[in-house]
C-alpha cells in the first residue's frame, strides 16, 4: 500500500494537466499513488492523461458534476494512502514537497492537517507573486510552536478561530491524514464552491494544523476561474458556504460576528455591482440583506441612490465625472 494518495478533481484540464502530472512524477518520494477523477470533461484531458505509462497513476472518469468536491470525494474513498495531498489539475507541484511534508507529519502525530507556503504563476506559467501567503496576516498572527527548524505547530482552537477572518491555506498546499476523513466527514458536494475552506474549518475543529512555510507549488491564476468570475455569480454560493461554517464556531461570539460581516460584505458587494449595471430591483434586494447583517452608511446611501430613476442615477453619474475630472 502507498504511503501517500495524491487526488486531483480535472475539468476539461488538457491544457495544463501534462505538467502538474509530470511534476508529481519527478518528486523525489516516490512511494504514492496519484489519482485523477476526470469530471466529464470533453476535451483532450483523458487523452493526454493516458500518454503518461506509470503504474502509480490512476485514472477514473464520471459524469460532470459541476464543482471540485464530488471528484475529491470519490478519489478520496478509493485512495489507499495514509496521507492524502490534494491537487489541483492545474498547478505545479515544486520539487520536495511530497518528501517534506510526509516527514513532518511523521514526527507530529497531533497534526491532522500539514500545509504549504506556494507562489502564483500565470497562464504562461510567470510568477506573479512569490510568496501568496506573506502578506496575510491572520496567518502571521496565530500562536505557532516550532516542531523543527522549517514548520511550526498551530493548535486546533487557534487555527478555527484564524479561519474565521481568512482562508489562510492554499488548496494544494493541504495534506491531510487518512484517518481525519473517517472522523470529520467529506468535502461538502452541496456547497457551489468553498468547499475547501469549509474542509479546512471541519478538520480545524477537532486536529492540530502543521504549517511548512517553504513555497512548494504554483497556484495558476486564470482568467476563467472561478474565483474570478463576477461577484453577484459567487455571492450566494459563498454566503451559503459560510452559513455552514458557523457549526464550527458555536460559542466563539467574535468568529461568529466575523463570519457574518463576511455575508454582510457578500451581499453588499453583489448589490454594488447589480447596482452599476443599473440592475435596481437586484441591487435592493442585496442592499437589504446586507443591512440586515450590519446598517453602515455606505450600504445606505447606495440603498438610497437604487430608489431613484435610472435617468436620474444616469445624471448623477455624468456630473460626478464632470466635478472629478
Amino acid at each position: 500500500m502507498p504511503k501517500a494518495s495524491i487526488i486531483i478533481p480535472a475539468y476539461n484540464a488538457e491544457e495544463y494537466i501534462a505538467e502538474t502530472i509530470q511534476s508529481i512524477l519527478e518528486q523525489s518520494f516516490t512511494d504514492f499513488e496519484l489519482i485523477i477523477v476526470d469530471d466529464g470533461s470533453t476535451d483532450g484531458t483523458a487523452a493526454t492523461i493516458q500518454t503518461f505509462d506509470d503504474p502509480r497513476i490512476r485514472y477514473l472518469h464520471q459524469a460532470n458534476s459541476g464543482r471540485p468536491a464530488a471528484p475529491r470525494n470519490r478519489a478520496i474513498r478509493v485512495a489507499c494512502g495514509d496521507i492524502i495531498f490534494i491537487f489541483d489539475s492545474d498547478d505545479v507541484m515544486l520539487p520536495g514537497k511530497l518528501q517534506k511534508t510526509v516527514e513532518r507529519l511523521e514526527e507530529v502525530p497531533a497534526a491532522g492537517l500539514a500545509f504549504t507556503g506556494f507562489c502564483c504563476i500565470d497562464e504562461s506559467g510567470h510568477v506573479i507573486n512569490p510568496d501568496f501567503l506573506a502578506p496575510y496576516h491572520t496567518l502571521t498572527g496565530l500562536p505557532k510552536q516550532q516542531v523543527s527548524e522549517d514548520s511550526f505547530l498551530i493548535s486546533a482552537k487557534d487555527a478555527l478561530k484564524g479561519l474565521a477572518a481568512s482562508n489562510y491555506l492554499g488548496t494544494s498546499g493541504v495534506a491531510i491524514r487518512r484517518e481525519v476523513f473517517d472522523h470529520v466527514g467529506y468535502f461538502d458536494e452541496e456547497v457551489r464552491n468553498s468547499d475547501d475552506f469549509l474542509m479546512w474549518q471541519a478538520v480545524a475543529s477537532r486536529y492540530d494544523f502543521l504549517y511548512i512555510p517553504r513555497i512548494y507549488h504554483q497556484y495558476r491564476v486564470r482568467s476563467g476561474s472561478i474565483s474570478l468570475r463576477s461577484i453577484e455569480e459567487r455571492a450566494p454560493g459563498l454566503i451559503a458556504c459560510i452559513e455552514k461554517m458557523k457549526v464550527y464556531h458555536q460559542g466563539d461570539s467574535r468568529s461568529l460576528a466575523l463570519l457574518d460581516r463576511k455575508i454582510g460584505r457578500y451581499y453588499f458587494e453583489a448589490g454594488y455591482s447589480y447596482f452599476s449595471q443599473y440592475r435596481m430591483p437586484e441591487a435592493r434586494r442585496s442592499f437589504l440583506k446586507a443591512m440586515k447583517m450590519r446598517l453602515d452608511r455606505r450600504t445606505l446611501f447606495y440603498f438610497s441612490l437604487s430608489l431613484l430613476p435610472a435617468g436620474v442615477l444616469s445624471q448623477l453619474k455624468q456630473l460626478k465625472t464632470t466635478f472629478s475630472s
